[in-house]
Formats: structure tokens, C-alpha cells, sequence
């Protein structure tokens, strides 16, 4: 008999981690990073410690006890234990550096794979951050806009194990050199070069094999591109799907490429023996329209006479689609952060034709930031590659490439796209009304520079804040809009459309699919699916780690 284990998203929004088991072939749904269920240990000055990241979630719950997927190097502490015990620690000091949970490689050598895969529905952080724990020999089935995506995010991260999503850098342990202050002593450090993770692009509607299930991914309309429900026929004929996050009110339900019709017209009678749905907004009966927010913001940039400041996602490429549309509109450029022009070049590079190359469109450009020595030297910009161009790498390494570019500027200086062709600070301030700029609260100080003029306005094109933090940051966003003057001291405008299903569409799509029983998760209202549906369906509440058989 099959069943499903959610250890997350279990009246939270986010967090997806729900094993499927079936017989003897288990796969995972998702494996994301749950922001309330770290935010009851967790803020931005504690964290998680750096070389016990893995063993301090397990203990607190945060990550399940699953034993056979979790990388040996950050169960065991790099193998440091036998050192350790040689230089006199304890025995009963063991436990500090090693958890009783069997990795990988130790589950895989007896019994052999613990999962078969892990399905991944889109690349938000609450779905897939949390693959850094994961051992990367496990694959991972996801879109080529997701993986891009992820691409995308590590190449302009900043280190660090939370990192370890598409490389891993596995922590081992050496000792101090001669030039060390400890020569001798023991160390624990990443490899530069580490495994890439097994990575698997599917194809939409197209079926494909995960140990004894057969799986289709299902095009949805979400922020983020590239996401996918996932429909699983079980090993023992039964059948489940999967909604990752959706919503029928985005750009990607418009036009000739409407993936909610092709959602709706495949799940439509389907009748899955489970159905297990995301209910972010299932209180709420609002009913969205991207356009909606494009006329809006046109309405407001077309009223300012001064410099425009527009904050929304970087992986939000409809949005971003949006204020590209206001911009040309309005006759003004919008300038982009480097992250999305790097995020937007990866996608034309995967999908030309979805994603057009934003380097041969006129209306956009990409702002430089002023840093590091304040200069704009392009010594400024060289720990993120991204800053300076769409590609971070940067040098010729082999011997056939040292022969063609002896000078190694010759091969770097072509690819400083947005360093040679950006716009600056000073750029933007000598004619502020010709602009739309891309940013948000943490790049405030670069009003410093741009001194908007009178008429200057900003919008928040992104989600509320949904955590003390935010809503600290967003308090201190309006005190710099305040004091530069823009929005005439008003505060934040806003207009956005969130990316998930208001509970009115969310409902009718569950009623024409005719599921066997319903398991809402990515809530904090789950009771509000029986009260809607429990009439004619089975609706279950999934608790935290306990099995739900179907």
C-alpha cells in the first residue's frame, strides 16, 4: 500500500518535503527550506554553524531523520573522528562530531539506494534549498528553466554550504602547512571542485521512469519559470499528483502559450487516487490579473516627472516582463540588476525561443553599482563575475586558450558587458525621467549617488512582508524614502499579484479533477479544504512525519 510522508509544509507555507513510498521504490517531492520552521531557532545574526549546519537541523527537527540521503562529509564532520580521538578528546565527546543517522555511501553499501529521486516542482528556496544536505548522487528530476535557475543563483552566491546546490564542495579534513599558524594542527575546509549533482531535465507531457514510477511533468503558471506539477503513477497502480505552487492568473496564462489551459484540460476527470495541492491563498477569493499590474504601474511611472524605482523578484521573470512593458511604454529604459540580466541570458541560452536574448533590446539595460573602492574600477566587481557581465568565466585555463589569448584582458574585457555597457549612478541621475530602476531595500544606499529628484517614486512590485524581519526592512525602506523625498513622503506604493491560486480557482480546479482523497499542504489554513470539499471529498490533514495511506 502506498503512502506519503510530509515533513514539511505542514501547516506552513513552504518547506515542501513529502516522501512517496511504494513497496520497495521511494522518491521525494521537493526538499525546501521551511522559513517559519527555522525562524522559530533562526534569524539573520544566529544561524545554523557553517560545519554543523546538517547535524544542528537534524536535531531540531528542522530536516527529517531519513536515513541514506544525506551527504556522508556533513554527518560525520569530514571524517575527522579518528584524528579527534587520537589527539586524546573524549569518546563521550563523539556525538559533537558525528550524528547516529546513516549517510549515502553507509545506507547504499547495505542496502543499497534509500530513494530512487527527488522530483523538484520549481527553483524557489522553499522548495529546493535544502538540497545543499542532499548526497548529489541522488538525482534530481526537474525543468531546463529550473536548473537554470539554480545555475543562476549559485554562480552569484556567496559561498558557504547553503550553496552546494548544483556543485558540491565536499568538506574534508587536512592539516595546517608550514605556512600555517598551527602547523600540524587539524582543519576543516571545502574542496574547490567538488561532484556536480546529478541533475535530470525533463520534458513536459513527456513520461519518464523514476526507480518503479512513471512521472509527468505538468507546465504551471507560477513567479518563477519552469515550474511543474507532477503526475506519478505508483508502482502498485496507484496514482498521485502533485501541484508544486500555481496560480491561472499569471502571463503564462495568456496568449497562445496558456499553461494553465494545458494544465486544466490534462487534470480535468483525471481522478488520482491523491491529490496533494498547495493552498497558500485557499482563504482568499481575490481574483489576480498580472495586467492588472502592468496598468497600474504605467499609470504611476506616466504621472512622475523624476526618477522611477520599481522592486520586484530577480527570479521573477513576468514580472520582469511586466516592467520592461511599462518602460517601453512610458519611454523610459528600465535598468535591471546584474542578477536578472544573468538569470534572463541563462534562460535565452536554454530556451531561445521563450526568452529573447535582452542584449539586443533597446529598452533594458543593466545598472553598475558603486562599490568597493567606489571607483568603478573593475577590481570593484571581481568576487561576483555577475556584476560585471553574463559570464563568470573569466579565464582562459588551458594551454590551447593561453596560446589565443596570451593577455588574459584580451578574453575577459568582451565578456564586461554590463561594466562596458551598463548605466552608473551618474548616468541615471543626469536624466532621472528617462529611467526606470530596478531595486529594492537593500540597494538604498545607492540613493545616495542618484539624488532622485522631486516626483520620484517608488513601487513595490513583490510580495509583503511575511516574517518580523521583513517587516523590520520594510519599515526601514520607507524611512529612506522618506528622507530622499520620493513617493512625496507617502510611503510604499505597491501592486503586485501573488504567484499562487486564489482559493476560489484553486477549488474548482481540485472539483474538475475528481481526486480519490486531497492532502493540503504549503498552508497554514488546512482546515479550510474539509470545510470547502469534505462534503464530496476525502480530505486528510497531514501532521508532521506520520504516514497517510491511500
Amino acid at each position: 500500500m502506498p503512502t506519503i510522508t510530509c515533513y514539511g509544509a505542514v501547516r506552513e507555507i513552504g518547506g515542501n518535503k513529502i516522501l512517496l513510498q511504494d513497496g520497495g521504490s521511494r522518491i521525494m517531492l521537493d526538499f525546501g527550506k521551511g522559513f517559519s520552521a527555522e525562524g522559530m531557532f533562526f534569524d539573520e545574526f544566529l544561524q545554523p554553524r557553517t560545519n554543523s549546519a546538517l547535524r544542528d537541523l537534524l536535531t531540531l527537527r528542522i530536516l527529517p531523520p531519513i536515513p541514506g540521503i544525506y551527504r556522508r562529509d556533513l554527518l560525520t564532520h569530514a571524517g575527522v573522528w579518528p584524528e579527534l580521538k587520537k589527539k586524546g578528546i573524549p569518546d563521550s565527546s563523539r556525538k559533537l562530531f558525528e550524528i547516529g543517522l546513516e549517510s549515502y555511501d553507509d545506507y547504499t553499501a547495505k542496502h543499497g539506494p534509500a530513494i530512487d529521486g527527488i522530483l523538484l516542482s520549481h527553483g524557489h528556496t522553499d522548495h529546493c534549498q535544502h538540497l545543499c544536505f542532499v548526497d548529489p548522487r541522488i538525482p534530481v528530476y526537474c525543468t531546463s528553466a529550473t536548473l537554470a535557475i539554480l545555475k543562476a543563483a549559485e554562480e552569484m552566491g556567496r559561498g558557504g554550504y547553503d550553496s552546494d546546490i548544483c556543485g558540491v564542495k565536499t568538506r574534508s579534513w587536512s592539516t595546517y602547512g608550514s605556512a600555517g599558524t598551527f602547523e600540524g594542527e587539524l582543519k576543516v575546509a571545502p574542496d574547490t571542485d567538488g561532484p556536480p549533482r546529478d541533475f535530470r531535465v525533463v520534458e513536459p507531457y513527456k513520461p519518464f521512469a523514476v526507480g518503479g514510477y512513471e512521472v509527468t511533468a505538468i507546465p504551471v503558471d507560477h513567479s518563477v519559470p519552469g515550474a511543474c506539477a507532477f503526475s506519478i503513477k505508483c508502482p502498485s497502480g496507484k496514482s498521485v499528483f502533485y501541484t508544486g505552487d500555481l496560480r491561472f492568473h499569471g502571463r503564462f496564462s495568456l496568449g497562445t502559450s496558456n499553461l494553465t489551459t494545458g494544465l486544466r484540460e490534462f487534470a480535468r476527470n483525471l481522478s488520482p487516487d491523491m491529490l496533494i495541492t498547495e493552498g497558500t491563498r485557499i482563504e482568499s477569493n481575490t481574483k489576480d490579473n498580472e495586467s492588472d499590474v502592468e496598468k497600474k504601474i504605467a499609470e504611476i511611472v506616466s504621472g512622475s516627472d523624476g526618477l522611477a524605482i520599481i522592486d520586484f523578484g530577480w527570479k521573477d521573470t513576468t514580472r520582469f516582463q511586466t516592467i520592461r512593458n511599462v518602460a517601453e511604454a512610458t519611454g523610459r529604459r528600465l535598468a535591471i540588476s546584474p542578477k536578472v540580466a544573468y538569470l534572463m541570458n541563462l534562460l535565452h541560452t536554454e530556451d531561445p525561443a521563450n526568452y529573447p536574448d535582452i542584449t539586443c533590446d533597446k529598452t533594458v539595460c543593466t545598472y553598475l553599482k558603486r562599490q568597493g573602492s567606489m571607483v568603478y574600477s573593475p577590481a570593484d566587481y571581481s568576487a561576483f563575475k555577475h556584476t560585471l557581465g553574463l559570464c563568470t568565466d573569466w579565464g582562459p585555463s588551458s594551454k590551447d586558450m593561453k596560446k589565443a589569448w596570451p593577455n588574459d584582458l584580451d578574453y575577459i574585457e568582451p565578456r564586461m558587458c554590463h561594466f562596458n555597457q551598463g548605466v552608473r549612478a551618474y548616468d541615471v541621475a543626469a536624466k532621472p525621467s528617462s529611467y526606470i530602476l530596478h531595486a529594492g531595500y537593500f540597494d538604498m544606499n545607492e540613493l545616495f549617488d542618484l539624488a532622485p529628484p522631486a516626483g520620484s517614486i517608488f513601487v513595490r512590485a513583490a510580495t509583503e512582508p511575511f516574517c518580523d524581519e521583513m517587516v523590520m526592512d520594510e519599515i526601514r525602506l520607507g524611512n529612506w524614502l522618506n528622507f530622499f523625498g520620493i513617493n512625496d513622503g507617502a510611503g510604499i506604493q505597491r501592486s503586485h499579484v501573488s504567484g499562487h491560486a486564489s482559493g476560489e480557482d484553486l477549488l474548482d480546479f481540485i472539483v474538475d479533477m475528481k481526486p480519490g482523497r486531497i492532502v493540503p499542504i504549503h498552508t497554514d489554513k488546512p482546515e479550510l479544504f474539509a470545510e470547502a470539499l469534505g462534503a464530496k471529498f476525502e480530505v486528510t490533514q497531514p501532521e508532521i512525519a506520520e504516514k497517510i495511506s491511500f
